[in-house]
């Protein structure tokens, strides 16, 4: 299955909102409010802000003058937080494409399309719009023209709408570049590359719209610019797919028809998903063997789960094939089958739950069963204990991890737990726990086993007293140099009479002004919990890093890490290392090869 694009076939990126541009209606309707009002007036620095870049809603322009100011910074800083697994918002790759290709630095541009995680259709489409907004322009001003010249007077929502449609593309209309010819050349031999499993993948699963908006741009031509599938492109405009090609035959996947299928061509299995529930034994097993990537088994293994599919991952694995899954997804993933493995959702196996925390270790008499399923968990548990090595996060440190385990992290338990614990085993901290007083972990984990035996040990009991667990610090007068705070930010009662927010204060004034991380388990990405707040109304800084709190996704703490060490001194350090050896290798050096 091809990665190019991974399923931004929506077109939506996270600066814009449903229905994109054009979004007037009616006279005097103004159009929505954009990223680039949000920003136009702000001053970025890329020798001092270039985090913002990516991470922010930089405008094409910002990002245009930062490659011209100092590219190689430019490019160190965007490869190192990928490296160091911070997620470049999708605004911030389409521009920095579209940035490259106005500076007719085609260089640069390639390749960033070599990285075909980050840099797929979507971004291509958006990126190539951007640049094509002055030629929309006139096309909307002749076509406003036309309506005030007619002889019927046009309706009052008609004209808002092309005039919406102008505000719009003038709002986001970079001060350089354009769709050229030379772009649209460069563009029909990216096309060209793609193979036919790719192109068949696309017709599959994407809709054809965004292929008919570049394919109007750049004019391509059916057989010279698709030479590995000719049918592709009048596909998109409404051909139909050749009879005998997978496309024609899978267009309707049934569950009278999915196993036959299967048994004929290679599908992929993000095309089966939903007849999961008709698959024969014999199917899974195909799709097992046939699949290109074992993470993709992995990561659906509760669809296609059965013996079969369990001998087919262990030969894979013991045949040295690589799972590149990032630690955040593989941790997911070890949790899953654990949990299979011993069939229990709450277990408390080496110390007491509830009231009992704190108290001597409660041993079961029967010992825990463990079944057959997903015996390769035991293949994965060094792969992802590889990975924690290779991690650091170079905060400050005494360090103190604080997790919340009150009713309401209920949901987010496991997910809390497993993140506070890996955060224990790389920072070296101490790791403690609050309901309605403070509790000691039972143990520091420091390797995976670990983390995991954690994660399912781990009660929720009492209330919710988060200054439970800063109190014995500021009792001891404890120097604690960073404060990692787990919780969903609920408050329900206090603690020796202290809140959280005035206990952390006299140990700010009265022990050492501690650095306060939190990730917190919210209702959603743009809301704002109470705890952060309140420090932040009384000036104190907090970082702070958001997870669903009823979708908690371990497939984050990639982007978490990248974006702690990013606030860290060895950032700079990293990006200053990676500058100069891009400018030591110029002429040799491309954006993908940064990356590894």
């Amino acid at each position: 299955m091809p990665n190019r694009g991974r399923g931004r076939g929506r077109g939506r990126g996270r600066g814009g909102g449903r229905g994109g541009r054009g979004r007037g209606r009616g006279r005097g309707q103004q159009p929505a409010k954009t990223p680039q009002d949000e920003v136009k007036d702000v001053i970025l620095d890329i020798d001092k802000d270039i985090k913002e870049y990516f991470v922010g809603t930089a405008t094409i322009d910002q990002h245009y003058d930062a490659q011209e100011k100092n590219c190689n910074r430019y490019v160190a800083g965007m490869a190192v937080m990928q490296r160091n697994g911070v997620e470049i918002s999708q605004n911030a790759r389409i521009r920095a494409l579209a940035a490259a290709w106005a500076r007719k630095d085609f260089a640069l541009a390639d390749s960033f399309l070599k990285n075909t995680d980050n840099f797929g259709l979507i971004e291509v489409l958006k990126a190539l719009t951007l640049l094509d907004s002055s030629r929309k322009i006139r096309v909307e001003e002749k076509k406003l023209k036309r309506l005030h010249i007619q002889q019927c007077k046009p309706k009052p929502k008609t004209l808002g709408k092309v005039k919406a449609e102008i505000n719009n593309l003038t709002e986001n209309k970079p001060k350089m570049g354009s769709a050229s010819g030379a772009l649209c050349k460069r563009l029909k031999k990216w096309v060209r590359q793609l193979s036919k499993d790719e192109l068949e993948f696309y017709a599959l699963h994407f809709p054809t719209d965004p292929w008919k908006k570049l394919a109007d741009v750049c004019h391509f031509n059916p057989k010279k610019d698709f030479p590995n599938l000719p049918w592709f492109l009048p596909f998109c405009y409404g051909g139909p797919a050749p009879e005998e090609s997978m496309v024609f035959r899978c267009k309707e996947v049934t569950a009278e028809n999915v196993n036959s299928l299967i048994m004929e061509f290679d599908i992929p299995y993000t095309h089966l998903k939903d007849q999961k529930n008709m698959l024969s034994v014999e199917s899974k097993a195909r799709i097992a063997k046939y699949t290109p990537k074992i993470d993709t088994l992995l990561w659906y293994y509760e669809d296609l789960e059965c013996e079969e599919v369990d001998k087919i991952i262990e030969a894979r694995l013991t045949a040295g094939e690589q799972v590149t899954l990032n630690y955040g997804k593989l941790m997911e993933r070890l949790l899953k089958f654990k949990i299979m493995r011993e069939n229990t959702n709450t277990r408390v196996d080496d110390w007491g739950g509830g009231d009992d925390w704190g108290s001597e270790p409660v041993k079961t008499e029967t010992p825990v069963t463990v079944s057959n399923r997903a015996m390769f968990i035991e293949r994965l548990i060094p792969l992802a204990q590889k990975q924690l090595e290779g991690l650091s996060l170079p905060l400050e440190q005494p360090i103190v991890v604080i997790g919340d385990a009150s009713p309401s992290m209920n949901v987010a338990i496991r997910t809390s737990t497993i993140i506070a614990s890996f955060l224990t085993a790389i920072t070296s901290a101490k790791l403690v726990f609050f309901d309605s007083v403070n509790r000691d972990a039972p143990f520091i984990p420091t390797n995976i086993e670990e983390v995991l035996k954690m994660a399912l040990t781990i009660q929720t009991a009492g209330a919710t007293a988060p200054a439970a667990s800063l109190y014995p610090f500021y009792e001891r007068k404890e120097v604690v140099k960073t404060f990692i705070i787990v919780t969903d930010e609920e408050e329900n009662t206090s603690f020796q009479g202290y809140r959280f927010l005035p206990l952390f204060k006299k140990y700010h004034e009265e022990v050492y002004p501690a650095k306060l991380v939190f990730i917190s388990f919210l209702h959603s990405q743009h809301a704002q919990g109470h705890m952060v707040r309140a420090l932040q109304a009384e000036g104190i800084s907090v970082m702070q890093f958001k997870l669903d709190g009823g979708r908690p996704d371990l497939t984050k703490m990639e982007n978490l890490i990248g974006q702690l060490s990013s606030e860290s001194v060895s950032f700079e350090e990293e990006v200053k290392k990676l500058e100069v050896e891009i400018a030591t290798n110029k002429t040799t050096m491309s954006f993908d090869q940064l990356l590894l």
